[in-house]
């Protein structure tokens, strides 16, 4: 049995602008915000032969339910999209560099994962902090303080491997050795 079109029609027209800013407070997104509450009371058409049972609580839960369905596939996405970058960040073949910079390639391997990829996103693609931060889900300041660590990691790396001179000098100039 279909619910009744006009109970539905006075059901929407109560609720929908309600449901859509809540919505829209929780996801940011004014064209998800519509597309979630739409899903909501596309549900309850369907799910509710009388619309007895649907009431705004019940327009509410199920909105939230979507919400929290749209946030488990953002995070899905977002892993999967991290997951493919380290693993490229993880492939020496990925950088193109020349031959000559095997000491660097063989430092960059030797490195965390998500360090190598915060270097190459900054150095190699050219990301501001900014969109480095976006793309790691993290804030600015994060990706300040974890470059900075992924720097000094890689400069262990490249003088313990002798790779390159050390930035140690004494009030003289000259390199420590």
């Amino acid at each position: 049995m279909e619910p009744d079109p006009e109970a539905f029609t006075k059901l929407y027209l109560s609720n929908y602008r309600t449901l859509v800013r809540y919505t829209y407070l929780r996801v940011n997104d004014r064209a998800l915000a519509e597309d979630l509450a739409e899903d909501a009371f596309l549900l309850a058409w369907e799910k509710a032969p009388s619309l007895e049972a649907v009431t705004p609580r019940w327009l509410f839960a199920t909105v939230r339910n979507l919400i929290g369905n749209e946030y488990q596939r953002r995070d899905r996405e977002r892993i999967r999209v991290q997951q493919a970058g380290m693993e490229e960040a993880a492939s020496v073949e990925a950088w193109g560099l020349h031959i000559e910079h095997i000491g660097l390639r063989l430092a960059m391997a030797e490195l965390r994962p998500d360090d190598s990829l915060l270097l190459q996103l900054t150095y190699w693609h050219g990301l501001s902090a900014a969109e480095t931060a976006e793309f790691l889900d993290c804030t600015v300041a994060a990706v300040w303080v974890r470059l900075t660590r992924a720097r000094a990691a890689l400069r262990t790396l490249l003088d313990d491997a002798n790779v390159m001179p050390s930035r140690r000098r004494d009030r003289g100039g000259k390199a420590h050795g």
